[in-house]
């Protein structure tokens, strides 16, 4: 296993697509930090009034659901560019248990996962703390920096699941763009879906997305149904619902 899960780590930092999704993050990082300046240039300008009336300005809302897909990417694109290019079989004669290929593969992406939704959570963190300054509530959910700490952990969390998934997915389609685009119709675009619903059944699926379990694992003021214990429970159920169905698609199916 040690070995195994070197090699794929070796795979990971050598893939042109891991350094191109990175910088993914990274800009939508910045983006998300020039949406929340231009929001407190507006909020210095309104009457006290209007700004009782302004939604909390957490960068977490904005930044963290693209970087969960850029992330997940990277774990996705652990198993699918293998068989894009048709090194599976390679990794095959080199692993030939394939459940033991498929959990070094599961450790790196959660390894992947966990550093940079760590490095990417902190840094929508540091903008905010930046741009809202001593700025009060509702516009700052953290009036001081030790509040941020449970949305950062979970936040970061919530990546690693994200990457999981994703490896999880890569094993079942096998192809980059499917895996991609089941991916980004997780994070992305469900979410925006849901807003569109009944208000009955858009909070019911709206507390189960992935990109929404961060506000409830992190406790605190939120829309959403789910309380911490079952915001944890689902999020391990997308993992463990990802990772049997890629060890089953990945053992019994010829590569």
């Amino acid at each position: 296993m040690r070995d195994a899960v070197a090699a794929e780590w070796m795979k990971v930092r050598t893939l042109r697509s891991t350094w191109w999704f990175l910088t993914g993050g990274v800009i939508a990082t910045a983006l998300g930090a020039l949406i929340l300046f231009f929001l407190v240039q507006s909020y210095d300008a309104a009457t006290p009034a209007d700004r009782a009336g302004y939604e909390t300005a957490d960068p977490t809302v904005v930044t963290m659901p693209f970087v969960m897909f850029f992330v997940g990417a990277i774990g996705a694109m652990l198993i699918t560019s293998e068989y894009t290019t048709r090194s599976i079989g390679p990794a095959l004669l080199a692993v030939p248990r394939r459940r033991l290929l498929l959990g070094a593969k599961a450790i790196v992406a959660g390894l992947t996962g966990l550093g940079c939704g760590a490095l990417f959570a902190l840094l929508a963190f540091a903008d905010a703390r930046l741009l809202l300054g001593d700025r009060p509530k509702p516009i700052n959910p953290w009036p001081q920096w030790t509040d941020a700490i449970p949305t950062v952990l979970c936040a970061t969390l919530i990546v690693l699941v994200t990457c999981l998934v994703a490896m999880g997915l890569g094993a079942v389609v096998r192809s980059t763009a499917a895996a991609l685009t089941t991916l980004g119709a997780l994070v992305l675009v469900a979410p925006i879906f849901a807003h569109f619903l009944p208000t009955v059944w858009q909070l019911r699926l709206a507390s189960v997305l992935l990109p929404n379990l961060t506000p409830q694992l992190a406790g605190g003021n939120h829309p959403y149904l789910l309380s911490q214990g079952g915001a944890a429970a689902v999020a391990v159920g997308y993992v463990l619902l990802a990772l049997i169905a890629g060890a089953i698609g990945f053992s019994r199916r010829d590569a």
